[in-house]
């Protein structure tokens, strides 16, 4: 039945065409030959004014006002028009028909014969044309709401982008700026304590030749004297006599002392140009030193809280090294105090930024570090703590474990001895590293709300933990 609705609209297309715009007739006029136009292609036909023209389909002349409308051939052309339109529509793939329905709970057109079909027939349907209003006017909806949030976006995230840009080159080109204003300072002081070496050795060198050249004279003028000596001992009084003060004068001359190198000036020049070296040295080492402390800002210098320490434990003066006890140590029970576990917290706690530590452990095991929050349970074994502590343990059977809300086998290829602690407390990530070659050993996870303090446990006289400065 479709298909035969679609060919009788394309015959129908067909006779109502204008053989002159190959369109559907608009207001068609009919000549006195019988063939017929749109209104508006007769009236090009015949110009303006119109005059007597040929007739575009026979050659057989049409006069001015003999055009006759035909109304007939018009409803004709609009009734192929809506067939046209129908026809254009889109049909089912499956069964040819129109999609006049539509499918709420698929979003999806259907046709009359999917509507019944197993797969539509639960869901509610409607027509078209009463879905599609709703639909546009949500589409409209979101479609303002997505052109707001387009313009609040994208300006700000321009800017921002544009601002962090421009920081970026800008703090680039200052760091360039700055190193090669010091490259320049160190290579003009090093051009002047240089040359002062260079010629200190300069000076030294000509000394040495100096010195070298008096020793070959002496050696010279001493064996000429000795074999004048020798031979004049033999010689008869008067012949002696003759010139013997000549001889007695050479030889106080043979007697004067060398000067030996380096001179006193000298010495002191070589000597204050050394200590000017050492002094260079030092600063230039201060100077890295200081210079990597300040641009490392996320390490702190962590000490040890004897006032949260377990009685087991033994702290260094300087609160930097964490040993087992022989016993217990008789201090207050206070609140802070472990009790329960042989543990210690850091001093220093942090309730936000980044923040890392690094410590060495000894041979030894039964040990763990990490962080805990400041609620941690410290009156009861570490079992009871588990939930709010964020540790690395080495077990007293060698086996490395994460330590949180229950302990977890690691696998690791290597014993790390100098580790470091890295809090990012925003993120809620607890990292370990082998400070010997920063490989990650584990990372936690987490969600902080309170205060977080590092941690420490012992367990081991064997073990020490010591916190790197």
């Amino acid at each position: 039945m479709a298909r035969a609705v679609l060919e009788l609209g394309d015959s129908l297309q067909a006779e109502a065409t204008c053989p002159v715009c190959l369109e559907l007739f608009s207001e068609p006029v009919i000549t006195e030959c019988g063939h017929n136009f749109c209104g508006g292609c007769a009236a090009a036909v015949l110009g303006a004014p119109p005059s007597p023209a040929a007739c575009p389909q026979c050659r057989a002349p049409v006069a001015p006002g003999s055009l006759r409308p035909n109304r007939a051939l018009r409803a004709v052309a609009e009734l192929a028009g809506a067939l046209g339109a129908a026809a254009r529509r889109p049909r089912c793939p499956r069964h040819g028909e129109a999609l006049a329905l539509f499918c709420d709970s698929c979003r999806c057109p259907l046709c009359p014969l999917c509507r019944h079909g197993p797969d539509h027939r639960p869901h509610r349907a409607r027509p078209a044309e009463e879905a599609a209003p709703q639909l546009r006017e949500t589409l409209e909806n979101n479609l303002v709401f997505l052109q707001k949030e387009k313009q609040r976006l994208k300006p700000k995230g321009e800017t921002e982008s544009d601002g962090l840009l421009g920081k970026v080159s800008s703090e680039r080109q200052r760091l360039q700026d700055t190193f090669v204003q010091l490259q320049q300072f160190l290579q003009e002081q090093e051009a002047v304590l240089l040359a002062q070496l260079d010629q200190a050795h300069e000076e030294l060198t000509k000394e040495h030749q100096d010195y070298v050249r008096s020793i070959t004279e002496r050696r010279s003028l001493l064996d000429t004297l000795i074999a004048q000596i020798e031979k004049k001992r033999e010689q008869p009084v008067v012949e002696f006599l003759m010139d013997v003060g000549k001889t007695l004068s050479s030889c106080e001359a043979a007697k004067a002392p060398v000067p030996e190198p380096p001179s006193p000036e000298l010495q002191r020049t070589v000597q204050n140009l050394s200590e000017v070296t050492q002094l260079v040295v030092g600063a230039v080492d201060k100077f890295k030193v200081n210079l990597l402390s300040e641009m490392d800002r996320e390490r702190v210098k962590v000490t040890l809280d004897p006032e949260t320490a377990s009685p087991d434990l033994m702290l260094s003066k300087d609160r930097r090294t964490l040993r087992l006890g022989d016993g217990q140590q008789n201090l207050p029970d206070t609140p802070r105090r472990f009790t329960g576990s042989p543990s210690v917290l850091g001093s220093q706690g942090f309730t936000s930024g980044r923040h890392y530590w690094e410590l060495e452990v000894g041979a030894g095991d039964s040990w763990a570090v990490g962080v805990a929050v400041e609620s941690v349970q410290r009156k009861s074994s570490l079992s009871t703590a588990l939930g709010k502590i964020w540790a690395l343990r080495l077990g007293w059977d060698r086996q490395y474990t994460a330590l949180h809300t229950s302990p977890s086998p690691l696998a690791l290829r290597e014993e790390p001895r100098q580790i470091r602690v890295h809090l990012d407390y925003e993120a809620g990530q607890v990292t370990f590293y082998n400070a010997e070659n920063m490989m990650q050993i584990l990372q936690f996870k987490a969600s902080f709300t309170e205060k977080v303090f590092p941690y420490f446990w012992l367990w081991s006289q064997e073990s020490y933990i010591q916190l790197r400065a």
